[in-house]
């Protein structure tokens, strides 16, 4: 992990919406720094961006963040992140059904995609931007404000949570048809929720759960990479099934995974808490 990157969990009270704070801070560096690679994780981020910004390249495109506040939907490729010089970035890393009660946005049009809160929720954005945006203390205090204000739980809500629980504990890859017989919906209202209020189809949600899942280990020097054994521990049928997946996301081999060229968890990796 690099020296340019540091975490913070969230108050109690907050949990069921944040996952975690993480904070990339190159404000005393007079050069462009590249920070590291950010995995799909199953969560949504919002973005505090403070001076000259930040350069990002998200699903093979080149894209500049100025100074400002962002929402970054659901991901599904590995993403490189800059900083410029005398910048910082703040990430609240958000759970799934937090932006749905954000914006009315669908989130299939934020999967791969990151825009600015004044265009989706300008209120909002005017609660988030009239702060500090490099005193994350400002800037987390400002997001709790909110959240006590505005935040509710619906059930679309309690639907995502319990669809990413069932995703993540399956032993097998699980389908429309799994969710809409376990939910009560019928299969056409299940894909109409997850593209609404998530922006990807369950198999793909499942794909990335349990890819980061199995980081987790790859990343553990204990493991000494025994590709074939983690990849049958974490639900892969077997070796190649579990490279083609890790391939489609991460795009090169697992043989040329280096820790230090990605932005993990500092404590390991999360599991989703009930609402």
């Amino acid at each position: 992990m690099n020296g340019f990157y540091k975490e913070i969990v969230p108050d109690d009270r907050y949990k069921p919406y944040i996952q975690k704070f993480w904070i990339l801070d190159n404000l005393g560096n007079p050069l462009t720094i590249p920070a590291g690679y950010a995995l799909p994780n199953g969560c949504c981020t919002i973005v505090f961006i403070t001076g000259n910004g930040v350069l990002l390249n998200l699903a093979g495109r080149a894209i500049e963040l100025p100074a400002g506040v962002y929402l970054s939907g659901q991901i599904t490729k590995r993403t490189s992140i800059s900083l410029k010089p005398h910048s910082k970035a703040i990430m609240a890393q958000v759970k799934p059904w937090l932006p749905p009660i954000m914006t009315d946005m669908s989130m299939h049009e934020l999967v791969d995609n990151i825009v600015g809160l004044d265009a989706i929720n300008p209120f909002l954005n005017q609660l988030l931007t009239d702060i500090e945006l490099a005193d994350e203390r400002s800037v987390i205090l400002a997001l709790y404000e909110v959240l006590d204000a505005f935040m509710h739980v619906d059930v679309d809500a309690y639907f995502i949570q319990w669809a990413y629980k069932r995703l993540s504990e399956g032993t097998s890859q699980v389908n429309i048809a799994d969710i809409a017989s376990a939910s009560g919906y019928s299969q056409r209202r299940v894909e109409q929720k997850f593209k609404t209020l998530i922006g990807l189809t369950p198999k793909e949600i499942q794909s990335i759960l349990q890819l980061r899942k199995l980081i987790d280990d790859l990343s553990n020097p204990i493991y000494n990479r025994q590709l074939g054994a983690l990849a049958l521990q974490h639900g892969y049928y077997d070796q190649s099934h579990f490279i083609r997946s890790y391939q489609r996301i991460i795009a090169e081999a697992p043989s040329q995974f280096n820790v230090n060229e990605y932005l993990l968890p500092i404590n390991g990796h999360f599991d989703f808490l009930q609402l």
